[in-house]
């Protein structure tokens, strides 16, 4: 079984070959940093026992889904949270303020989104793949939802298991990086993330028009409770869209979607823009049996709902 100095070479050997085309500084500084982090998740204790076979063997996706988790690590550790993890359970426990918060991450694979669109390379006219990717989150949090609740054909969850008590703080990360490439934002077709479309039922934006004056009276989002999904060879379904007024998800707490960025490790060279933060964005299940406080897990924006017999308010605070 390889040691763990040959695990951390071939991490950051591979980092090396991803990164070929990048200025030789901007490349060393970046494996350096990522050095330091395995590190660090190592003396934590937050790796598992698959996290290195598939941060330096796995596939191109198990790869990133790992690394994802020591960037995720990285960045909650910036923001002032201590961390502790096991083999069983979510992948982070994180403490900030008497307030701990249980984090499950998943950083879906790109299935049903068209490889040239993530690619970067499309030409002409072509569509922005809102549907797809909001299939994902869907897709997303039902696996985390299911592993928090169990699935109902016997396999238990973390709250029958013991793992997350009932009374515990549970939010699921979702990770977009891999659902995208050149074009790099949260927003599905609503103009607001995707993940309060898939909690909340938003839908598209939407005018509404007097008929008499033809005049845009207001406007508003629809309310798309469910997303089509067509599957080649099968029959059209949809894919419930409103997680967060369904009372099986009570138990979730928050969504948080991200964009899990590495080159937020380095600095800027002249004529080389890099992210300077990751995308993030938390939508806060209002009906949730826990609640996250309000801002204490950062995010670019905050988004809270409040459901009336009619409608639904989003606010973003």
């Amino acid at each position: 079984m390889p040691i763990i100095a040959d695990l951390r070479a071939d991490f950051l050997n591979r980092i090396g070959t991803t990164w070929h085309k990048a200025p030789a500084e901007l490349r060393t500084e970046l494996i350096f940093a990522l050095g330091n982090l395995y590190d660090r998740f190592h003396q934590e204790g937050l790796a598992d026992r698959h996290f290195d076979q598939a941060l330096t063997s796995g596939s191109p996706t198990q790869h990133a889904q790992r690394l994802a988790e020591l960037l995720m690590a990285e960045h909650l550790w910036t923001h002032g949270f201590d961390l502790d993890s096991a083999n069983e359970g979510p992948d982070f426990r994180a403490t900030k303020d008497g307030h701990s918060v249980w984090v499950e991450l998943v950083t879906p694979e790109p299935n049903g989104i068209d490889p040239v669109w993530l690619t970067g390379n499309k030409q002409g006219v072509w569509k922005y793949p809102h549907p797809e990717i909001a299939l994902r989150y869907t897709s997303a949090l039902k696996e985390k939802h299911q592993k928090l609740v169990g699935n109902g054909r016997g396999k238990v969850g973390y709250l029958s298991n013991g793992i997350v008590a009932p009374r515990d703080i549970y939010v699921i990360a979702i990770n977009q990086h891999l659902l995208q490439r050149s074009f790099r934002t949260l927003s599905g077709i609503s103009q607001i993330p995707v993940a309060c479309e898939v909690a909340f039922a938003v839908g598209p934006q939407q005018l509404h028009i007097d008929r008499n004056t033809r005049r845009i009276v207001h406007s508003d989002h629809a309310h798309r409770p469910e997303i089509p999904k067509q599957v080649a060879g099968k029959p059209a379904t949809t894919v419930p869209a409103d997680s967060f007024l369904n009372p099986s998800y009570d138990h979730v707490s928050a969504i948080y979607a991200v964009d899990l960025m590495e080159e937020v490790l380095v600095k800027e060279l002249p004529g080389k823009p890099l992210a300077r933060e990751h995308l993030s964005a938390m939508a806060y299940n209002p009906n949730a049996a826990n609640l996250l406080p309000l801002h204490l897990i950062p995010a670019q924006s905050h988004w809270t709902a409040t459901p009336t017999n009619e409608l639904i308010e989003i606010h973003r605070k």
